[in-house]
């Protein structure tokens, strides 16, 4: 049996999920899978306004009450997408404190106007266009891997999925290589982790976040702690390239992956 652990799920506890928290767990244990992490969202930018505290407390109540029926059959920890922490810092230290997690992703969802990259229109863009778009998305990454409160960081080269991927507008990776160093490094310096996205890798876009040169340099730069993610939305969509992710870490060089629980990383042995 594989070692199938999925770090990054959502259940109806996140504005965009669909599932409980139990048919979640329901379909993991059907697809193969040993552990899930559900890391609902909480948007610091829109903190009180979408409700998150309600949200987070509920979220975290499921999974406690899902851990007791589901028992042995799946190890299942409690965890948080913190998203935009620099946004409003007092809120991210109320999200942070208000439960006892297991894992804390971090995200940069939105650009400095608020949007979410996932709502831009990017189609005819040019490459000078989109490198002043990623520079700022960048820039605004390493300044929350300085800060620091969290576990993993998310989807990195996250605004591609929407860019390159949905949209076809030019991107050169190479030109950001020096801030992306930086961003490493600080996670290296840290003891924190770098997160491999898989969601995309079944859809049209077709690519991991961040790219297997990405992952290479984490490595090389002294990187040993990745999770592994769906960043699944839907219940049937648990689990889904968690294998060809461990594969992809083999190849970048990694021999294990990390799970979290208690906020401390278990290493596991990529299979």
């Amino acid at each position: 049996m594989l070692n199938l652990f999925d770090s990054h799920t959502h259940s109806d506890n996140s504005p965009d999920g669909h599932h409980s928290v139990t048919f979640m767990c329901e379909k993991a244990v059907e697809n193969g899978l040993m552990g899930v992490a559900v890391t609902d969202h909480c948007e610091i930018d829109s903190y009180e306004e979408n409700g998150y505290p309600m949200r987070m407390l509920q979220s975290v109540f499921e999974v406690r009450k899902a851990q007791i029926a589901f028992g042995n059959r799946l190890m299942l920890t409690a965890g948080i997408e913190l998203g935009q922490p620099l946004s409003d810092l007092d809120a991210a230290y109320k999200a942070l404190k208000m439960q006892k997690y297991d894992f804390v992703l971090c995200s940069v969802h939105t650009a400095k106007s608020g949007e979410d990259y996932y709502w831009g229109d990017y189609q005819g863009f040019t490459e000078e266009k989109t490198r002043k778009i990623l520079a700022e998305y960048f820039e605004d990454v390493l300044q929350t891997v300085r800060w620091g409160q969290f576990d993993i960081l998310a989807h990195l080269t996250y605004p591609l999925r929407y860019i390159e991927g949905r949209d076809k507008a030019p991107c050169d990776l190479q030109v950001h290589g020096e801030i992306i160093d930086e961003i490493l490094r600080a996670l290296v310096r840290g003891g924190k982790g770098l997160e491999l996205n898989v969601h995309m890798l079944h859809r049209e876009y077709g690519q991991p976040s961040p790219t297997p040169e990405i992952l290479r340099r984490f490595k090389e730069l002294g990187g040993e702690i990745v999770t592994i993610g769906s960043d699944s939305h839907r219940a049937e969509d648990i689990g889904d390239g968690i294998a060809e992710g461990m594969q992809l870490l083999s190849d970048c060089g990694f021999t294990y992956f990390a799970f979290y629980k208690g906020r401390a990383p278990r290493m596991l042995r990529i299979q």
